[in-house]
């Protein structure tokens, strides 16, 4: 079954940020925030602004471009990492950003931090393969600015908020092959934010802790993806019967600049080919994929009929996930 991008639209919060502005804040040399993570400009919400209402931004810029209503809709993904509130879930608090009772389809969270829009758009091919409902809108949106810590620039200043919202439906567009995912449990504490949940809700630290605060062991998050990339790839293109090489266009997840430059001269790929949003808009995480994907799909000058589209990324626990479209 075929199915179609029937809408991809973007929000960003506020003014883009340029590195310079955070090297400023964090006390160091002017430079070195984009020479160590590869980002120019990011955006960071405001105190005010919530991440349901990011979401509905760019899910009511999705309706209005394709003349769609809440009424249209079947079903609403949210997929990402960032979060409003532990309880309710992300999706119900954007569906009221967007509509009322009197539209009651069905909404919930798909979160697996970098890889939720891909695990989401997996799943969402199955709901409308199997006839269960026609047209899904997917919400990827992240905040990620308020859990970073300023004294570890490194995460500082390569991570920027946005949100994406796509539609799709059945009809003429591209063919879904199924997500292909690989998790890798020895990587499960590489990365994370360890208060807020029920192992220690943190009640009555010091929210100087820098255990409120993201962290991330970048040196064997990469040892470990470089451990299992090769098997990964060569799985992808077992499925597809297209070498990695061959993908028309491939949207990686926009991890770290030394992890975009690694993927592109490991497996010999042209600038062309990969979609980098990096220098852009920093490490968005679930929104990074599609992000690329905006840039692709709403270009009147690119033509995708017969064209393969590979999105690749890595996420927090560790995992691997690729899935390719073909048009």
């Amino acid at each position: 079954m075929n199915i179609t991008f029937r809408a991809i639209s973007t929000y960003f919060p506020g003014e883009a940020i340029p590195s310079e502005v955070l090297d400023k804040r964090c006390g160091l040399k002017t430079g070195y925030i984009e020479k160590n993570t590869g980002v120019k400009f990011r955006h960071q919400a405001g105190k005010n602004e919530t991440l349901a209402q990011m979401a509905g931004e760019a899910l009511n810029k999705a309706m209005q471009s394709s003349g769609l209503k809440p009424s249209d809709i079947d079903l609403l993904l949210f997929t990402g990492a960032s979060f409003d509130r532990p309880i309710p879930h992300n999706a119900c608090l954007i569906k009221a950003r967007i509509t009322d009772d009197s539209n009651p389809f069905p909404c919930f969270d798909i979160d697996s931090t970098c890889l939720s829009f891909v695990n989401g758009l997996d799943v969402a091919h199955l709901y409308i393969q199997a006839g269960r409902y026609n047209r899904i809108a997917l919400v990827s949106a992240e905040m990620p600015s308020g859990c970073l810590n300023i004294k570890d620039p490194g995460t500082y200043g390569l991570f920027g908020d946005a949100a994406v919202a796509v539609i799709i439906e059945k009809g003429e567009g591209y063919i879904p092959m199924p997500g292909i995912f690989s998790t890798y449990p020895s990587g499960a504490e590489l990365a994370g934010i360890k208060y807020g949940g029920a192992e220690d809700r943190a009640l009555g630290k010091d929210i100087s802790d820098p255990n409120f605060f993201f962290k991330m062991e970048g040196r064997p998050m990469i040892q470990l993806s470089k451990k299992h990339l090769n098997n990964f790839i060569e799985r992808i293109e077992s499925h597809s019967h297209i070498p990695l090489q061959k993908m028309d266009y491939i949207f990686p997840h926009q991890s770290s600049k030394y992890g975009n430059m690694y993927f592109m001269e490991q497996y010999a790929l042209q600038e062309k080919q990969v979609i980098n949003t990096i220098e852009e808009y920093g490490n968005c995480i679930s929104a990074s994929i599609p992000l690329g994907l905006e840039r692709i799909l709403n270009a009147k000058n690119i033509e995708l009929q017969h064209k393969n589209l590979l999105l690749i990324g890595t996420a927090a626990g560790f995992s691997l996930g690729g899935m390719v479209l073909k048009f």
